[in-house]
């Protein structure tokens, strides 16, 4: 099947520059490694190093959510479009770096896993220590401002303390 692909602005160094490519593939996870094939490197920018696709990326089949269909796993046909969407927030890019200290009674919760569940950040474990009756963490947290601070205050609000670790990178 002969699918184009949309690629948006941020990515077209890699496609020489092209808004549009055309990819064989019959799923899109097919389509995506095509791509990686044509044009190395694109899939770095796609996928974590877990192989998941990025939280701030969006693949919509034809304006439909690839979320809401078979992700990955949707079926394609000749002609169908798939267009590459940077998540826009509104807001400026950040990357926070904190200590966060837990209290006794939260050093077995999944907190940071729950915060990047609720928040449309990304997380980075930097250090820890952790014994039963407490908990410390260096973390970089990465998105757009106002999520990082609505996650920073919900951290407080489940009882931790959260602390700078040194200024804030402002990234765009």
């Amino acid at each position: 099947m002969a699918v184009k692909v949309r690629i948006p602005t941020p990515l077209r160094n890699l496609t020489e520059g092209k808004d549009e490519v055309t990819i064989e593939g019959s799923t899109v996870r097919e389509v995506l490694e095509n791509l990686e094939k044509a044009h190395p490197g694109i899939k770095e920018r796609l996928f974590d190093e877990n192989g998941n696709l990025r939280r701030f990326v969006n693949l919509f089949l034809n304006d439909e959510d690839i979320r809401f269909l078979k992700e990955l796993d949707t079926a394609l046909k000749d002609g169908d479009i798939l267009s590459i969407v940077p998540a826009i927030a509104g807001g400026v890019e950040v990357k926070k770096k904190i200590y966060l200290t837990y209290p006794p009674e939260l050093v077995k919760e999944p907190i940071i896993w729950k915060a990047g569940q609720m928040f449309r950040i990304v997380t980075n474990i930097r250090s820890a220590s952790v014994k039963k009756d407490v908990g410390l963490v260096a973390l970089e947290i990465d998105g757009d401002e106002e999520e990082v601070n609505k996650a920073l205050r919900w951290f407080e609000d489940q009882g931790i303390k959260v602390e700078p670790i040194e200024q804030d990178v402002v990234e765009g």
